[in-house]
């Protein structure tokens, strides 16, 4: 269940709700035991979530994820490493994976440590699917 679905839009794009639900749902539909997904723009805006627990303060969580991102994609270029594909925190009580979408866009998905590969593949599937949708519908 999406709680309350879109929480903002970027003034750069717009995406209908039921594009960002579809890729969230299939998200929960491929990593058991999901925390929660979320879908925010690179400067912390969230655009949709998916918490079937209402736990969750998702603007500060990604607010701070977004922070975490930028800072990974810096060290892999300073590397030399090329692009960042995807950003994984382990916990004690869980893993937190993050996926670019372009460059304005981003996934981030809370699992158990054990669901860390279904995550990483499920957020590439979804990237790959709304990448094109938000190049496309830029305004």
């Amino acid at each position: 269940m999406i709680s309350n679905g879109i929480v903002g839009y970027s003034r750069r794009v717009r995406i209908a709700t039921p594009v960002l639900e579809h890729a969230l749902r299939e998200i929960a539909r491929q990593v058991p035991d999901l925390h929660w997904a979320t879908i925010t723009s690179s400067d912390g805006i969230v655009q949709a979530t998916y918490d079937p627990f209402c736990r969750e303060q998702h603007d500060r969580i990604q607010a701070l994820v977004s922070s975490v991102l930028s800072l990974g994609e810096r060290v892999f270029r300073k590397l030399q490493r090329d692009e960042l594909s995807y950003l994984t925190l382990a916990g004690d009580r869980g893993v937190i994976v993050v996926r670019p979408v372009g460059r304005e866009y981003m996934i981030a998905v809370s699992t158990p440590a054990k669901q860390v590969g279904a995550a990483t593949d499920a957020l590439a599937q979804a990237a790959n699917m709304l990448n094109p949708k938000f190049h496309r519908e830029a305004i």
